[in-house]
C-alpha cells in the first residue's frame, strides 16, 4: 500500500505512484517529409512576403493617401516587384503576338504573290491550249488532205475533169466555135493530163491495195 508521508508544514503528502510510466513521444514523429513542407511554406512565404507592399515603412500621411488618391495607389502598385513582372511577362507575350502577326502578314503577301503566278500560269497555259487546239485542227485537216487515199480521190477527180475538158473542146470544134489547130492543141493537153491523173491514181490504187494486203 502507498505510504503517507508527512511535509515539513505538517501536510500530509502520498508518495508518488510507480506504475508503469507513459511511452515518452519520439522526437522523430513529424518526420522527414513533414519538417521539409514545412521549410518550403516558410521560404514561400518569405518570398510572398517580399512581394508585397511594405506599407510598415510608410507614414500615416502616406497611408492616408493611398486611401484617398487613386494615382498615388496605383503608382505604388506599379512599384511592386510582382506588378514590374507580371508588367514584363505582359510586354513578353505582347511582342511575341506582334512577331507572330508580322510574320502572318508577310506570308499572306507571299501567299497572294504565288496566287497571283498561279493565275497568270493558268491564263499562260490556257492560251497554250487554245493554239495547241487550234494547231492540232490544222495538223487533222492537212492530215485527210494528204492522205493516200484522199490524194487518190482527188487523182480521180482531176482525170475526170480532164475527159470533161476533152468533151467540150470536141464540142466546140463541132459548132465551129474554135479552128482545128486550136482544138488540136487544147484538146491534146487535156488530154495528157487526163492519162497523168489516171496513171498516178491507177498508181497510188495498186500501192493502197498493196499495203491493204499486207495489214499495214
Amino acid at each position: 500500500m502507498p505510504t503517507t508521508q508527512h511535509s515539513p508544514q505538517g501536510h500530509p503528502q502520498h508518495a508518488p505512484h510507480q506504475g508503469p510510466s507513459p511511452s515518452p513521444i519520439p522526437s522523430q514523429g513529424l518526420g522527414q517529409g513533414q519538417t521539409q513542407d514545412n521549410g518550403e511554406a516558410l521560404v514561400k512565404g518569405k518570398e510572398e512576403g517580399a512581394n508585397m507592399p511594405n506599407l510598415s515603412t510608410l507614414s500615416l500621411d502616406e497611408l492616408k493617401q493611398l486611401d484617398r488618391d487613386p494615382e498615388f495607389f496605383d503608382d505604388f502598385i506599379e512599384e511592386m516587384s510582382v506588378v514590374q513582372h507580371l508588367n514584363e511577362e505582359l510586354d513578353s507575350m505582347m511582342n511575341q503576338v506582334e512577331n507572330i502577326s508580322r510574320e502572318n502578314e508577310s506570308k499572306g503577301t507571299h501567299l497572294v504573290e504565288l496566287k497571283r503566278r498561279l493565275s497568270d500560269d493558268y491564263t499562260a497555259l490556257k492560251t497554250l491550249g487554245e493554239k495547241c487546239d487550234q494547231l492540232n485542227k490544222k495538223y487533222l485537216k492537212k492530215s485527210e488532205e494528204y492522205a493516200p487515199q484522199h490524194i487518190r480521190e482527188l487523182l480521180q477527180i482531176a482525170a475526170s475533169n480532164a475527159d470533161a475538158d476533152c468533151d467540150r473542146h470536141v464540142e466546140h470544134f463541132l459548132n465551129g466555135k474554135i479552128d482545128v489547130q486550136t482544138f488540136l492543141n487544147t484538146y491534146q493537153s487535156s488530154k495528157k493530163i487526163s492519162a497523168e491523173r489516171k496513171a498516178k491514181e491507177e498508181r497510188l490504187g495498186n500501192q493502197l491495195s498493196a499495203l491493204e494486203r499486207a495489214g499495214i
